[in-house]
C-alpha cells in the first residue's frame, strides 16, 4: 500500500523535468548567447571607433574623401577581422550632433551575429548587430607663430666666409630642428610647432622621440641661465634637451610643452609660386639682371621696382623698394648669395622677396617651381652651405614690411623661398640701434632660417629648421597667427 504513492510522485517529477528542461535550456542559451552578442557588439564598436579615427586622420592629412572611406573599410573589415561586416562611411556625418560638419567622419558597421544555443529552442539563427562611431579633428593648440617642418633634417653648417654681420654666433652643425642659443629668452605669443623627430625628453623628463640626443627635436642651449623658450603652446614630434628650459608665455601657468606629438601640416602648403598666373597685380616679368648698390648716403636713393632679378646686393647708400614682388633667380658670382643687404639704409615696405635656385624660372607661369610638391630635396652633400639671403636689418632707418595687397595669396609674406631650395636665410635685427623695423612672414619649407636680435617683432616663421638667437630678449608676436596644430578625437 505504501509503494503506490512513491510511483505516482516519481512520474510527476519526470513530467515536470521533461517540461522544464527546454525552458531551462532556453534560459541558459539566452544568457550564453546574450553574452556572446554583447562581446561581439563591443568588438564591432571598437573596430568602428578605429575605422572612424583612421578615416579622420586621412582628412587631417588632406587626403580625399574616397581615400578616407577606403581606410575606414580596411580598418574594419581587414585589420579588425570583420570581413563580413557592411560598412557605411558618411563624410560629413549624416546624423547626430556633428551632421553636415566638415572634418568629421561617421562610420556605421552592421554584421550578422550567429546564435549558438538559443536557436535550438526556436530563436532566430542570426540577428543583426550595429555599431556607430564619429571621429573628427579639431585644434589642439592656439594659432602658430613658429613652425619647423623637417622631421629628419640634413646636416647643416653655414659658410660665413663672405659675411660680416654683427651679433651672430658661430655656425655649428644643427643640434635641434629648432635651436635657441643666446643671451636671453625667446618669447612667442602663439604656438611653436616642431615636426623634427630627434629625441630627448618630454615634459615629464621621460624619453621622447628618436634617440636620446643630441641632436634634439628642440634644443635650448644657453650661455646664461635666463635663456629659455617661452610660448603659449610648444609641441614637438620628438623630444627636447631639458624640460626646464621651456615655459609658458604667460607667467605662472603650467608648462606648455608637449613632446611625442603628431606632426603638423605645412600652413603654406597650398601657396602657389609667384607669377602672373597667381598674382598679376604684384608680379612683373621685367628682367633687371644683377644689381649692386654702392653709393654715398647723401645721394638720392636708388629705387627698385618689382620684377625679375638675377641677384641684388646692397653695400652702401639709400635704397627704396617700391611695393610688389621681387623674384630673384640666381646668385652673385662673387659672393654666391642671391639677396645680400649688408649695409646702407633700406626701405622695403609692402614687398615680397621670392628666392629660387632655378635660373630658368618663368615669372609668367611659375615653372618649374610650381611643380615642386612636398618632397624634400636630397642632402646637398656640402660641408658648409652659402646662404641664399643675408639681411642686416639692424641699421637705423631700415624698414621691412610684407606684401600688403589684400587680394594677393601672398599677403603678409616678406620672404618666400622655393620649396626645393634648402639654403639658409639669415636676418640680423637690433631694435636698440634705432628706428629699424622688420615684420612679415618668412617661408622656407626645407630651408634653414637664422634670426639674431632683440625686441618685439610682428613676424611668423615657417621653415625646415630654425635657429633663433636672442640678444637679451626676443619676442615674436604676429598680429595674424598661422594655423594651429590639430589632433583627431573620437566624438561619438
Amino acid at each position: 500500500m505504501n509503494r503506490q504513492p512513491q510511483t505516482s510522485r516519481s512520474g510527476k517529477v519526470f513530467v515536470f523535468v521533461a517540461i522544464s528542461v527546454p525552458a531551462l535550456f532556453g534560459i541558459v542559451g539566452l544568457v550564453f548567447d546574450t553574452g556572446l552578442i554583447m562581446a561581439d557588439k563591443e568588438n564591432l564598436q571598437h573596430a568602428a571607433d578605429a575605422a572612424a579615427t583612421a578615416a579622420a586622420m586621412d582628412l587631417l592629412e588632406n587626403k580625399t574623401n574616397a581615400a578616407a572611406t577606403a581606410t575606414a573599410a580596411s580598418y574594419l573589415q581587414t585589420l579588425n577581422g570583420f570581413s563580413d561586416a557592411q560598412v557605411t562611411t558618411n563624410i560629413p556625418p549624416a546624423s547626430g550632433p556633428y551632421a553636415g560638419r566638415s572634418g568629421f567622419v561617421e562610420v556605421i558597421a552592421t554584421r550578422q551575429h550567429s546564435n549558438v544555443i538559443i536557436q535550438i529552442v526556436g530563436a532566430a539563427l542570426q540577428m543583426p548587430i550595429t555599431a556607430r562611431a564619429v571621429a573628427g579633428f579639431s585644434a589642439s593648440t592656439v594659432g602658430s607663430a613658429v613652425v619647423v617642418l623637417d622631421p629628419t633634417p640634413n646636416a647643416l653648417s653655414i659658410d660665413s666666409s663672405s659675411l660680416s654681420l654683427p651679433a651672430l654666433p658661430s655656425y655649428p652643425a644643427l643640434i635641434g630642428g629648432l635651436n635657441v642659443p643666446g643671451l636671453g629668452a625667446v618669447e612667442v605669443n602663439g604656438a611653436v610647432l616642431v615636426n623634427t623627430t630627434w629625441g630627448g625628453v618630454d615634459q615629464n623628463g621621460k624619453a621622447a622621440g628618436t634617440g636620446s640626443g643630441p641632436p634634439w627635436g628642440i634644443a635650448c642651449t644657453s650661455a646664461l641661465p635666463l635663456t629659455q623658450l617661452k610660448a603659449v603652446d610648444i609641441r614637438v614630434v620628438g623630444g627636447v634637451d631639458d624640460q626646464s628650459n621651456y615655459a609658458s608665455y604667460t607667467q605662472g601657468q603650467t608648462s606648455p610643452l608637449r613632446a611625442n606629438a603628431l606632426s603638423v601640416q605645412d600652413p603654406f602648403d597650398q601657396l602657389p609660386a609667384p607669377c602672373l598666373a597667381s598674382d598679376p597685380v604684384n608680379v612683373s616679368t621685367t628682367d633687371y639682371g644683377g644689381v649692386q648698390v654702392v653709393q654715398l648716403p647723401l645721394l638720392p636713393p636708388k629705387v627698385f621696382n618689382p620684377g625679375v632679378y638675377d641677384w641684388i646686393e646692397i653695400d652702401l647708400g639709400n635704397v627704396v623698394f617700391n611695393p610688389g614682388i621681387y623674384i630673384i633667380r640666381s646668385i652673385n658670382p662673387a659672393t654666391q648669395i642671391a639677396l645680400n643687404m649688408l649695409g646702407g639704409t633700406v626701405t622695403a615696405n609692402g614687398v615680397l622677396f621670392y628666392i629660387t635656385n632655378s635660373t630658368s624660372y618663368d615669372a609668367a607661369t611659375g615653372a618649374p617651381d610650381s611643380g615642386d610638391g612636398d618632397t624634400r630635396p636630397g642632402d646637398p652633400g656640402m660641408s658648409a652651405i652659402v646662404p641664399s639671403v643675408v639681411i642686416n636689418a639692424a641699421l637705423p632707418g631700415t624698414s621691412f614690411s610684407p606684401l600688403a595687397t589684400g587680394s594677393s595669396p601672398f599677403g603678409g609674406m616678406l620672404i618666400y623661398q622655393r620649396r626645393q631650395d634648402y639654403r639658409p636665410i639669415i636676418v640680423v635685427y637690433q631694435s636698440l640701434l634705432g628706428s629699424a623695423a622688420f615684420q612679415g612672414a618668412v617661408y622656407a619649407k626645407w630651408g634653414h632660417f637664422l634670426f639674431a636680435g632683440d625686441g618685439t617683432l610682428n613676424m611668423s616663421i615657417v621653415a625646415g629648421t630654425a635657429r633663433l638667437v636672442p640678444v637679451l630678449g626676443l619676442t615674436i608676436q604676429p598680429t595674424s597667427l598661422l594655423a594651429p596644430a590639430y589632433d583627431v578625437y573620437l566624438f561619438e
